[in-house]
C-alpha cells in the first residue's frame, strides 16, 4: 500500500500539472473553448488530453511551500492562456474586419446576440467568425492546438516558466497583426464602397432632387453583398494561411516563455 502511494503522488502531480496547462489554453481558445461547447465536453477534452500527454510529460516534484506550488501552477495556467490568446488575436483580426465591412455596408445597426461573447456583435462580424471557424475546423487546425500543447512542455518545462525582454515587443507585433489581418479581408469591400460613395455623391450633385441617403443603402448592401461573395476565395484562402501559420506563432511565443 505505501509504494502504491508512494507511485501515486509523482503521477498525480504530473497529472495536475498538465491539466492545469491544458485547462488555460481551452480557457481562452476561442473555437474549442468557447461558450456554445458544453461544459461536460470541455471538461472531458481536458481531462483525455491531460491523460494522454501525462505519460510523456517529466515534470518535477511540486514544492513543499504552498506559495511556490499555488505561483507555478498559476504560470502553467498562464502558459496555456497564451496559446490560447494567440490563436484568439486571429478570430479577432477576423471580427474587427466584419465590423468595418458592416459599417461600410451600412449595416452597423444590425446585429446579433453572440453567444461566444455574450455580447451583440453585427451581422457580418457573426458571420466571418462562423466561416472562420468552420474552415479552421476543416483544415483539422485544431490538431495545431493539440500539437503546440504538446510541444510546450519541451520549450518551457513544467514550472518552468520565464520573461524574456522581447516577450511584450512580440506580444505587441501579434497584436498588430490582427489589424493587418483585418485590412487584408476587409479591403475589397472597402475600395468597392468607397467607388460607390464617390459616384452617388456626384450623383447627388448632378441630380439635386434625388435622394442619395435613402437610395444609398440598398445600393451599398446589395453590392457589398456581391464583392464578399466573388471575394470568398481570397478571403478563405487567408483564413487557411493564417491558421497555418499559428504552429510558428505558438513555438515563438513558448520559445519566449522559457527563456530566462
Amino acid at each position: 500500500m505505501t509504494s502504491f502511494v508512494l507511485y501515486s503522488i509523482p503521477q498525480f502531480q504530473s497529472f495536475l500539472t498538465v491539466l492545469i496547462r491544458v485547462a488555460g489554453i481551452f480557457a481562452a481558445f476561442p473555437v474549442l473553448g468557447s461558450r456554445v461547447v458544453p461544459l461536460q465536453i470541455k471538461v472531458g477534452m481536458v481531462i483525455t488530453i491531460g491523460l494522454i500527454l501525462m505519460p510523456i510529460v517529466k515534470a518535477p516534484m511540486i514544492p513543499d511551500d504552498p506559495y511556490l506550488t499555488a505561483m507555478g501552477l498559476v504560470s502553467e495556467f498562464v502558459i496555456g492562456m497564451a496559446i490560447g490568446l494567440a490563436s484568439r488575436i486571429v478570430f479577432g483580426g477576423i471580427e474587427l474586419a466584419g465590423e468595418v465591412v458592416g459599417h461600410q455596408m451600412g449595416l452597423a445597426v444590425v446585429q446579433l446576440f453572440d453567444p461566444t461573447a455574450q455580447a451583440q456583435v453585427p451581422l457580418i462580424s457573426h458571420f466571418q467568425t462562423l466561416l472562420a471557424s468552420l474552415v479552421f475546423l476543416s483544415i483539422n487546425a485544431h490538431f495545431i492546438v493539440v500539437e503546440a500543447i504538446a510541444r510546450s512542455f519541451e520549450l518551457v518545462p513544467p514550472f518552468g516558466a520565464g520573461l524574456s525582454a522581447t516577450l511584450a515587443e512580440d506580444v505587441l507585433r501579434y497584436s498588430q497583426g490582427m489589424f493587418v489581418l483585418a485590412l487584408k479581408l476587409a479591403a475589397p469591400v472597402m475600395a468597392t464602397m468607397l467607388l460607390i460613395n464617390l459616384l452617388m455623391a456626384i450623383l447627388g450633385r448632378t441630380v439635386s432632387q434625388l435622394n442619395v441617403f435613402i437610395l444609398s443603402f440598398p445600393i451599398t448592401i446589395t453590392i457589398g453583398f456581391l464583392v464578399m461573395g466573388m471575394a470568398m476565395p481570397v478571403t478563405m484562402s487567408v483564413y487557411q494561411a493564417e491558421f497555418e501559420n499559428l504552429a510558428g506563432t505558438f513555438t515563438k511565443i513558448l520559445v519566449a516563455l522559457g527563456a530566462h
